[in-house]
């Protein structure tokens, strides 16, 4: 999630300059510096035990696919329930752009099927050890 963060990071500062200069709008976005930068550089670590842990309980107990394809599952699965209705929320009640807007969405949706697909890469090859154990 964190690398898939900074190349968007990079990409919307080159590709969509206007959106931008909106982040550096005082009366749209408050500045990062203190605490808010160093949430948003920490949080996709403190994330992923969590997110890890629920794929596993979902594994274990509805024996949900451990390889890529239910990482992918997972993943846009987390995005739809956890991560689109806060941005919706967000897009009503506050004065963003609708191509701010849009690339929260699309930076959102590609971090979560990022991490779908690690953790499901990571369980699958998991499970292939512990098949070769027994």
């Amino acid at each position: 999630m964190f690398l898939v963060g900074v190349v968007f990071h990079f990409l919307i500062g080159s590709l969509a300059p206007e959106i931008e200069r909106q982040y550096k709008n005082p009366a749209l976005f408050r500045g990062w510096q203190g605490w808010t930068s160093t949430y948003m550089t920490i949080h996709p670590f403190i994330f992923a035990p969590v997110f890890a842990a629920v794929f596993h309980k979902l594994r274990i107990a509805n024996s949900f696919p451990s390889n890529i394809k239910g990482g992918l599952i997972y993943g846009a699965g987390v995005f739809c329930v956890g991560s689109l209705p806060v941005f919706l929320l967000t897009f009503a009640s506050f004065q963003m752009s609708v191509e701010i807007f849009l690339s929260w969405i699309v930076q959102n949706l590609c971090q979560y099927l990022a991490a779908g697909v690690a953790i499901g890469a990571v369980a699958d090859v998991c499970s292939i050890i512990q098949d070769s154990s027994d």
